[in-house]
């Protein structure tokens, strides 16, 4: 079984490897910076994401990239956008668990 040191290895790891963020309008990715990647009092990873786009539109995935410029994970979402400037914020959890093969 892992140990806690483990868990905070694991978590660590991804703190350190995800570095920046991409949406999807259309077709197009817009890169954006991540504000925050803080592990909650529950031991959840939790990357956080804030958005503005230039003009209206849907937002039809946001993804997570990697320092070696890799998608480390994606969402498809549906994210109506009516006005230019629109804010929101997105985020990813990440919970690490094991469990036993008998």
């Amino acid at each position: 079984m892992l140990t806690n040191a483990a868990y905070k290895d694991f978590r660590n790891f991804i703190k350190r490897r995800v570095y920046a963020a991409q949406y999807r309008v259309g077709s197009t990715y817009y890169s954006v910076s991540i504000s925050e990647i803080e592990i909650t009092g529950t031991g959840i990873v939790r990357v956080k994401i804030p958005i503005t786009h230039g003009s209206a539109g849907t937002i039809n995935q946001v993804r997570l990239i990697s320092v070696e410029n890799e998608v480390w994970a994606s969402a498809d979402v549906n994210i109506v956008l009516e006005a230019a400037g629109t804010h929101f914020l997105q985020w990813f959890n990440f919970a690490i668990s094991e469990s036993e093969v008998s």
